[in-house]
């Protein structure tokens, strides 16, 4: 790590977590409806080795359609609900391919591994910031 402010200014700074009970649908293109999803591992992976498969997941994995458009808020789940939606977001089209710019794929980073009362006390601790 080079220490020179010519050097950080090339680096990616990430935004502070204040206030991201507030930010819903999560990633840069809204392809998360809420923060317990966000935890959840993807179905879809938006990189992976030529020639593999994506990995099989035994349990539950991120929505990949929603219903968007509300604004009744799901305070459990920190989130919209899909109450009322206007339309709906997918991450597939109707032949099964992912749409170009929908994919919820990145950004696994351990959250495969965690179990479910880990994913809650998360969301618990991103409440209170």
């Amino acid at each position: 790590i080079c220490l020179t402010t010519k050097h950080e200014l090339l680096a990616y700074k990430a935004r502070p977590l204040n206030g991201i009970w507030a930010t819903a649908p999560y990633l840069h293109n809204g392809s998360v409806p809420t923060l317990y999803d966000l935890l959840l591992p993807a179905n879809v992976r938006n990189t992976k080795i030529a020639g593999t498969v994506d990995p099989v997941i035994d349990g539950p994995t991120r929505p990949e359609t929603f219903g968007v458009g509300s604004r009744a808020f799901d305070t459990r789940k920190v989130g919209f609900l899909e109450d009322g939606a206007t339309w709906v977001f997918r991450v597939r089209d109707d032949d099964g391919n992912v749409i170009p710019g929908n994919s919820n794929g990145g950004h696994d980073y351990g959250n495969a591994s965690l179990t479910d009362d880990e994913r809650w006390a998360i969301v618990e601790y991103l409440k209170t910031l």
